[in-house]
């Protein structure tokens, strides 16, 4: 019977040391749970290039001269106040290339941006009709947009507002016809018409908001307001008969542009 009482009070002893647990630490003292390093903030320096869409709002303000003989024409007033601008919108589409240097919280790059866009607008009227009718139409185009520019951004970890500024180059095409059906027996007794194309350099100002996506992958949400200057060119009338020079016409366009795209970009 002792035999059989010493081997039990072996077993718990045993059990008893076995589940007691670790053991305690210091008085003062406690376990602390190591978190986990909260992810690094992406780097902006380096090469990038990607791809952007948008819609542009284009002010197209216009202007028209009559001299010559059309001084003695009392529908002169009349023509003139069916004069239009050209304002009109449409989308564009295009590429983004750009490297940055980085310092800090502050990013300083450089950027070329190219689009192509779908900005037209054409306008007509037909007045007065009281035997001596005119007819005046108006188009204007511009078909691409190229900006150089310098950025310069303040970085939130993965968010960078910016703004930018530099140098821009477009296109303008302006045309106008001024024809008098005041003769029935023929479809145009007499046009004045003229069209001009150039290519402009002008200015850009505007900013941005970039957010990376990861290491590689960002998104941008941009506005640019860009001034490309304007057009002139000269007309003089033909007649049925013949020339008719001494009707003459000084055509003027101007172009402002209201951009805001977003872009899809990738950096190296």
């Amino acid at each position: 019977m002792k035999i059989v009482l010493s081997c039990l009070a072996v077993l718990c002893f045993s059990a008893s040391v076995g589940f007691a647990g670790p053991e305690a630490l210091p008085d003062g003292k406690e376990m602390k749970q190591v978190a986990p390093a909260p992810p690094s903030c992406p780097n902006w320096a380096g090469f990038y290039a990607g791809i952007f869409g948008g819609y542009k709002f284009s002010v197209v303000n216009t202007d028209l001269d009559l001299g010559g003989l059309w001084e003695n024409n009392p529908l002169v007033p009349a023509i003139l106040d069916h004069q239009h601008d050209m304002d009109n919108s449409g989308a564009e589409l295009g590429g983004v290339i750009g490297y940055n240097f980085q310092f800090g919280k502050w990013v300083l790059g450089g950027e070329f941006d190219g689009g192509y866009l779908w900005a037209r607008e054409f306008k007509a009227d037909t007045f007065p009709d009281d035997g001596t009718t005119y007819y005046n139409s108006q188009s204007f185009k511009t078909h691409y947009l190229l900006t150089v520019a310098p950025r310069i951004g303040y970085t939130f970890c993965n968010w960078m507002p910016y703004i930018t500024g530099g140098l821009a180059v477009g296109d303008l095409e302006y045309s106008q016809r001024l024809v008098n059906l005041g003769l029935r027996d023929f479809q145009e007794s007499f046009m004045e018409r003229a069209t001009d194309s150039a290519t402009n350099l002008g200015w850009m100002v505007g900013g941005g908001l970039e957010y990376a996506l990861t290491n590689h992958w960002h998104l941008r949400a941009q506005y640019q307001f860009i001034d490309l200057g304007d057009i002139d060119f000269h007309s003089a009338g033909m007649g049925v008969g013949g020339p008719a020079s001494a009707f003459t016409g000084e055509h003027h366009a101007e172009l402002r542009e209201h951009n805001v795209s977003g872009a899809l970009i990738f950096q190296f």
